[in-house]
């Protein structure tokens, strides 16, 4: 399996769209460019643009995933839009993604990672728990986190 981590432009927006509704719909959600997806309309502007990138995952030159990050403020990374097509999850690619984007805020001199995912997706959470991952409420998560019916889950990662 050739797997590659591709640096997405705007003319991957409809790619990166499709990858995502796709993945939501597999949990009975679905991507919303008007609202928690409005990212996705200008990857260059609300990724490249405030200090972070967006990439697809691909395996075997196809595209399976996608994959986000940027600077949240006071040394903190949002890790953002991290979906996979249902037949690339279960070998990595997850675990892969994040540890990219865990490498490149520590490069950036981050010390933490925040992210906001849903209950729905039960892999992910697994994912982000067993790399320590720890569940935030109440203010903590208003700080970063805007939760909704589609993100209704946030989390922090401490780095050392």
């Amino acid at each position: 399996m050739d797997v590659t981590f591709r640096r997405a432009s705007n003319r991957d927006r409809e790619i990166a769209f499709q990858i995502v509704d796709r993945a939501l719909r597999d949990y009975g959600l679905h991507a919303v460019l008007a609202a928690a997806d409005r990212d996705l309309s200008d990857l260059e502007q609300h990724y490249d643009a405030r200090g972070g990138g967006f990439e697809l995952i691909e395996v075997n030159g196809d595209a399976v995933g996608v994959v986000g990050w940027r600077p949240a403020g006071d040394g903190v990374f949002e890790l953002k839009k991290l979906y996979l097509l249902s037949g690339a999850r279960g070998h990595g690619l997850g675990q892969r993604a994040v540890a990219r984007v865990i490498e490149r805020a520590r490069t950036a001199g981050a010390h933490a990672i925040v992210l906001e995912t849903a209950a729905r997706l039960i892999e992910a959470n697994r994912l982000y728990t067993r790399l320590g991952f720890v569940p935030v409420e109440g203010a903590a998560a208003a700080s970063f986190a805007t939760l909704s019916e589609q993100c209704d889950l946030a989390y922090r990662l401490e780095l050392a």
